[in-house]
């Protein structure tokens, strides 16, 4: 029972760890256990029957023993005996085993570990004994040999260290290529550079196995230069997602970076280190990044030459981004008007983002520059001022694409003068050579400017082709076609730009002000096409002084060009002086040139109102307005004279009688319905000087009154439109009263045109006429039927050109001359009786009919005509009595004249003459005529007679 449950015990593991003591007191009382316990199992031993004794012996036979237990008789031996005797040696050796198996294994362990440490101790033995044998030759060798044997340890010693340092550097690609994986470039610098220092130890210049490595080591440098160069290029020129990409709205007018981000990206290096990737990127801050870039260029020693190469590659990296900007905003146009290209909404898409990217590319050079000048301050390879003399070039260029339009009337025709003005040479001109030659030299000096500065990177193809690309960079592709409506987004957010990067320029010492030494920073292709727009105008010292230069010696000029040309195109056509039924005053139309006239000017006008910043509504911009203006002006006052001049090259008589001053001021009276008709005809007659009037000194062309109508109509027709536009120009007043003097002597001419024109046939009738007649005559006087005629034509030409105030305007009066006219030159009547009389009566009556059939305003007028020739038939006594009764309404000189008509009634009874008097009847006819004249002036010399009620 014991046994088995000695035997069911669960042993404790060889592996537990216990320290010597313990191992010790458990070695011992184990000991003492199988003391106690041997004797235990050595009984069981002795126990066994004698009968098998002999099986304890070393001889021991097992077959014999083995045939005797098989014997069945008393000489065989007992089977059950042996079994029981095997049976308990069987469990004393299971006692044993269970009983100190644990120290067996204990044993088994510590014999292999003291066999170990007799092992090593056996090994440093015989490493004592190795150097115990060495130390005693080395004892008993001479001084020398000991010398040698040391140099040599310490040179190998040496050579070794440098194997290990090589081959070190021998991975440093490797390394390199990882750190730069990372973007951490500053460990990648430092990696490199101790390599390098290695390398070019002085003490290694005569290992010329090195050189291989060297040489590797320089090519190392210069790619992880040139790959921080790009990378700093990705960063300043936006390349790269975590940089700062503005799309130019409304958000972006936060903090502005400059300066404030420079101290915030410091703060951010400090707080962790832009490689410690807290955003799980090295590049998550970009400021950060190029800081550490910078700082990785100068551990390189590169910084000056990093920095020069940022120089040389500004316009083709600024070419680049304003590329990849008209590509994104076409997309933008694209995915927004749904696959419409182009458009003036692209354009100012197009604007905004170029301006904020480039006031980023601005912050990211200023900040450059500032970490640059910290880190390594004897590098000043370039300046702010370089970036910004080539932004501005590039603005310029993209303002030239987008507003002035390149054509056959631009640059190729100064072009190709240049060129005549070189080869062309006359007698004084020797002195003129170079200065005719500079501009050739100035572009050979340009492809050769820069050129040593790119020999060491020929072997980079990005600045091979520079010039070409740079080239080609001002051939940007267009989004919209150049036009000058584009002028005020484009100016506008231009101008805008500028003013937000002045500060910034002003902080770095740039002088936004001038132009000088902005020049070297230019590509020669940009400086060629943009320089005469940098030339800045003189005392103006404001930081978009630039903008300012364009718009006054690129846009300006070119918008007046153009509209010069469009100026042209209008007054030149076939066409531009016909009616045009779609623009009318008053219902009737105006010219067609004059109608396309005042929205041109108009557009003009709102773009120069619009730009207001750059001057565009000041001085030069209403030249502009004011000198297109000024010009249909003269073009009116031309085509003006050429209607009013005759065949001959004569003036027409009321062109002169209209620039007299005193009809001026009366039909300025007329016109302000103040008119004297009296007045006015007593000016007429002054003019006409008593003669009669010669047909070519009258217009009979009905084409030609027409035409001073229609003229008339325009003019009115455009001061009333241009005062608008020309609203806020000084000379205002002066254009448009220009306007309105020809117009009221277009006015003025066509009124005297048709009051000589009656002057004209009246005469003629009563100087021509026969009023001395037979029998009554059937028809008027041809002369009044003429007039008749041509005052009807005259008035339906002219009711197709001007209102009906106008026309009336035209016509106001002419019954009241007819009257006068025919009244006052009866004097020129040969002969008269009473069917003269009736005559001119139907002459009267013609005339008036004629008038009213013309549907002229009624004045009554030939009404005083008609009671004249009346008198006549009252007969001397009778007119004298109607004087006495009524008063005079007609002068000395009429009623004389009407008093011969009735005394003689001969052919002189025009002027009569008493002493002419060939008869006795002609003398008391004579003296007849006297009486009553002497009566007349009794009559008229009385107080006029109170009129009757």
């Amino acid at each position: 029972m014991h046994r088995s449950q000695r035997s069911r015990r669960t042993p404790s593991g060889p592996t537990e760890l216990a320290g010597p003591d313990d191992d010790q007191a458990r070695k011992e009382q184990a000991l003492r256990q199988a003391e106690g316990n041997i004797h235990s199992q050595l009984d069981a031993l002795w126990k066994i029957p004698r009968s098998l004794d002999g099986i304890k012996r070393s001889d021991f036979n097992p077959v014999a023993l083995a045939l005797q237990m098989m014997d069945g008789s008393s000489l065989g031996k007992s089977y059950g005996e042996f079994h029981a005797a095997s049976e308990q040696l069987n469990e004393s050796l299971d006692g044993i085993v269970n009983e100190y198996y644990g120290g067996f294994n204990d044993s088994i362990l510590t014999f292999s570990g003291l066999q170990e440490r007799i092992q090593d101790a056996s090994g440093s033995v015989n490493v004592v004994k190795g150097n115990l044998q060495r130390v005693r030759r080395m004892i008993v060798e001479e001084r020398g040999s000991l010398d040698q044997l040391y140099t040599k340890s310490k040179q190998l010693g040496a050579i070794v260290a440098i194997l290990r340092r090589l081959e070190e550097a021998g991975r440093v690609r490797e390394e390199i290529a990882a750190f730069a994986a990372d973007k951490k470039y500053l460990a990648a610098a430092g990696r490199l550079v101790q390599d390098m220092q290695f390398v070019f130890d002085p003490q290694l210049d005569a290992v010329e196995a090195l050189s291989g490595q060297r040489q590797q080591l320089e090519k190392e440098k210069r790619e992880l230069q040139q790959r921080i160069v790009d990378e700093l290029h990705s960063h300043v020129y936006l390349k790269s997602p975590y940089c700062e990409r503005r799309m130019g709205g409304e958000g972006d007018a936060g903090e502005r970076p400059g300066r404030a981000r420079i101290r915030r990206a410091r703060g951010a290096r400090g707080a962790g280190g832009a490689e410690d990737g807290a955003e799980g990127s090295a590049e998550a801050d970009s400021f950060a990044f190029v800081e550490m870039l910078l700082e990785s260029l100068a551990a390189l020693g590169g910084t000056g030459e990093a920095l020069q190469e940022v120089k040389s590659s500004i316009s083709l990296e600024l070419s680049r981004l304003i590329d990849g900007v008209v590509a994104e905003a076409e997309e933008r146009g694209r995915a927004q008007a749904g696959g419409a290209d182009g458009g003036a909404e692209v354009l100012r898409d197009f604007a905004r983002m170029l301006f904020a990217r480039l006031e980023a590319v601005l912050e990211y050079h200023d900040y450059v520059l500032d970490v640059a000048a910290r880190v390594d301050g004897g590098a000043r390879a370039y300046a702010l001022g370089d970036v910004w003399a080539a932004v501005r070039g590039e603005v310029v260029a993209l303002l030239r694409g987008y507003l002035v339009a390149e054509d056959a009337h631009g640059s190729a025709d100064a072009g190709g003068a240049g060129m005549r003005d070189l080869f062309h040479m006359e007698r004084g001109d020797v002195g003129g050579v170079d200065a005719l030659y500079a501009p050739v030299a100035a572009r050979f000096a340009d492809l050769a400017a820069g050129a040593p500065d790119r020999r060491r990177v020929l072997t980079a193809p990005a600045v091979i082709d520079e010039y070409a690309d740079v080239q080609n960079s001002l051939q940007h592709k267009l989004l919209a076609a150049p036009d000058v409506e584009h002028a005020p987004a484009l100016l506008g957010m231009a101008l805008a730009f500028t003013r937000r990067v002045a500060p910034m320029l002003a902080a770095a010492g740039v002088s936004v002000s001038g132009a000088s030494g902005a020049g070297a920073s230019l590509s020669p292709a940009v400086r060629r096409s943009v320089g005469a727009e940098l030339s800045p105008p003189p005392h103006d010292s404001a930081a978009d002084e630039y903008l300012h230069a364009f718009f006054a010696n690129a846009f300006l000029p070119h918008a007046e060009a153009q509209a010069a040309r469009a100026f042209d195109a209008l007054t030149g056509a076939s066409d531009a002086f016909d009616a045009d039924p779609d623009a009318r005053l008053g219902g009737r139309p105006v010219f067609r040139s004059a109608a396309a006239l005042v929205p041109q000017l108009a557009r003009l006008g709102a773009l120069l109102s619009r730009l207001g910043a750059f001057g565009g509504g000041g001085g030069d911009g209403w030249a502009a307005l004011l000198q297109l203006a000024a010009r249909y002006y003269e073009r009116c006052l031309a085509l003006f004279r050429d209607t009013v001049r005759s065949p001959e090259g004569q003036t027409y008589l009321s062109v002169r009688w209209s620039e007299s001053l005193d009809m001026m001021q009366l039909f300025d009276r007329r016109m302000r319905n103040d008119g004297d008709a009296l007045r006015e005809i007593r000016a007429e007659e002054a003019l006409k000087a008593d003669r009669s009037l010669n047909p070519y000194e009258l217009v009979f062309d009905g084409k030609r009154l027409a035409a001073v109508a229609q003229l008339h109509q325009t003019l009115e027709w455009l001061r009333a439109q241009l005062a608008p536009v020309l609203a806020g120009a000084a000379d205002c007043a002066r254009v448009l009263g220009r306007f309105q003097s020809l117009a009221v002597q277009c006015l003025m001419v066509l009124r005297i045109e048709v009051r000589v024109h009656c002057m004209h046939y009246l005469d003629l009738a009563l100087r021509e006429g026969d009023y001395a007649l037979a029998r009554d005559a059937v028809e008027p006087e041809p002369y009044v039927q003429a007039l008749n005629a041509d005052l009807a034509a005259a008035e339906e030409r002219l009711a197709a050109c001007l209102p009906a105030d106008k026309l009336a305007l035209v016509f106001a009066g002419v019954s009241v001359l007819m009257a006068h006219t025919l009244v006052a030159n009866a004097r020129h009547i040969r002969r008269f009786n009473a069917a003269g009389c009736r005559k001119m009566a139907r002459n009267i009556l013609a005339l008036q009919q004629n008038l009213t059939n013309i549907a002229l305003p009624e004045e009554g007028g030939l009404d005083a005509a008609r009671r004249y020739y009346e008198l006549y038939d009252l007969g001397a006594d009778g007119i004298l009595r109607h004087i006495a009764e009524h008063g005079a309404e007609f002068a000395l000189d009429d009623y004389r004249r009407m008093l011969a008509f009735v005394c003689s009634g001969s052919a002189d009874a025009a002027a009569p003459s008493p002493g002419r008097a060939s008869s006795l009847l002609e003398a008391s006819q004579a003296d007849q005529y006297e009486a009553h004249v002497l009566r007349l002036r009794e009559l008229l010399a009385a107080p006029p007679i109170p009129a009757r009620k």
